[in-house]
């Protein structure tokens, strides 16, 4: 704040009012009204117009202060109203910033949410898919089993079908063999019977 109006402001001079000596002084009587009355005007005479400046002086410096502080007063408000509008501004701008920034990190959540739930989605539906494949396969691993041992047990039977009928084959063909070697000791038993009895009667006769 410019305080120029002072340094502009011509000093004060105190003038030393002229003094008197005791045989200089006029003598009045202190009840004399007239005698007053003229030390009155000559008081006048003497410091009236020194009075007078610097009251003069005092009412020009009080109406410099004034304006100073009105000045002061309408720079310091304009200063407030500045800072208060600065302030307001950067808090709205803050709070602004703020809002978007929730609102972001709002919508990303949310975004995250929804990826979260196609990803349990698509998990359970693998998860079905994968579950309906494995039955699938067991059920077809099951058949193939099945299948497979019918096809060993019929294997089986037949194999055993045709060593039972080569056992049967094999006895019978044994039993054959004996019957056959009975059948030629019994001939071989009548020929020397009668070889025997051919040289009996070749003897006797």
């Amino acid at each position: 704040m410019s305080t120029s109006a002072h340094a502009e402001q011509s000093p004060v001079t105190h003038e030393s009012p002229t003094t008197c000596t005791d045989a200089e002084r006029p003598s009045f009587a202190d009840g004399d009204p007239m005698a007053s009355g003229n030390l009155d005007k000559i008081r006048d005479i003497l410091f009236g117009a020194q009075a007078r400046d610097h009251e003069r002086r005092f009412a020009q410096l009080e109406q410099h202060l004034i304006r100073e502080a009105t000045d002061l007063r309408t720079d310091l408000k304009c200063r407030f109203d500045t800072l208060e509008a600065y302030i307001q501004k950067e808090v709205d701008a803050l709070t602004t910033s703020l809002k978007k920034e929730e609102e972001m990190r709002s919508g990303s959540v949310q975004n995250l949410m929804q990826e979260l739930a196609k990803l349990a989605g698509t998990l359970e539906s693998k998860a079905h898919q994968l579950e309906s494949q494995t039955v699938q396969a067991q059920a077809h691993l099951q058949q193939q089993l099945i299948e497979r041992a019918g096809e060993l047990a019929t294997d089986i039977r037949a194999r055993h079908a045709e060593v039972t009928s080569a056992l049967h084959r094999a006895v019978q063909d044994l039993r054959a063999e004996k019957t056959d070697r009975s059948s030629l000791a019994a001939i071989l038993m009548e020929a020397s019977k009668r070889l025997s009895d051919d040289h009996a009667h070749a003897d006797n006769g």
